[in-house]
């Protein structure tokens, strides 16, 4: 068992220059990009005490978890690590990502590690192959931040209503800009999907949620110029 700890000495030393430099992953048990994975807790180590700040919204997961079958700590408190506790049954031979985004800074001046991502596979080998691409706004220029892309297999079952009642196979957020970046993807043929979330479920809810759909199937790898527009259904 983990014996959680959250105190720590804040203010910079006297004299001396100002540190400027992102906290370091010493590890993590068990290992990043750990294969045949059947664990359901993972500890991330770092070179400082850390805090996260805004993980909610920046912490994002794919495939999608249920965020009451996963916890994040500590949370409230500065910490040199990071625990994930996990209680769902995973999907045979899948990576799972968990991209902190920019959540994770240092306790004292606040520097940032940014993107940090922990990835496992359930199966022999980890997934890894990538797309990316930008979201804006269909009549507006200002930034929306914190649209979801998501990606869902290309299948018979696949249609515009799927978006309603079923969560895609692998998400991605733009975060504070407009660019997206999926990491640790399987080869396969896709339906790209891009939706404000306001109810942070990755579903559509018409009544409050912006879409945009890509018309082109994503083949994974491959090259795409994607710029998608979202927009609000009227009604």
């Amino acid at each position: 068992m983990f014996i959680l700890s959250s105190c720590a000495k804040r203010g910079t030393p006297d004299g001396g220059k100002k540190d400027e430099s992102p906290p370091e992953v010493l590890k993590t048990l068990p290992e990043n990009n750990t294969v045949l994975f059947n664990d359901n807790r993972v500890r991330i180590f770092f070179d400082e005490y850390i805090k996260l700040e805004d993980l909610n919204s920046q912490l994002v997961v794919s495939p999608p978890i249920e965020k009451n079958k996963y916890s994040i700590f500590p949370q409230g408190g500065a910490s040199k690590y990071i625990d994930i506790e996990i209680n769902e049954k995973f999907a045979d031979s899948t990576t799972y990502v968990f991209n902190f985004g920019q959540s994770i800074i240092d306790n004292n001046e606040g520097n940032e590690l940014p993107f940090y991502k922990y990835a496992f596979s359930t199966g022999p080998y980890i997934d890894s192959l990538e797309f990316d691409g930008m979201i804006n706004d269909s009549y507006s220029s200002k930034t929306e931040k914190l649209i979801t892309a998501m990606l869902y297999p290309l299948n018979k079952e696949f249609n515009d209503s799927l978006v309603f009642n079923k969560k895609p196979n692998y998400v991605a957020s733009t975060l504070d800009s407009t660019y997206f970046k999926f990491t640790n993807l399987k080869s396969g043929k896709y339906h790209l999907v891009a939706i404000k979330d306001y109810n942070n479920n990755f579903l559509f809810d018409p009544l409050l949620d912006k879409i945009a759909f890509y018309d082109t199937i994503i083949d994974i790898p491959g090259k795409y110029d994607v710029n998608l527009k979202i927009f609000k259904y009227p009604g």
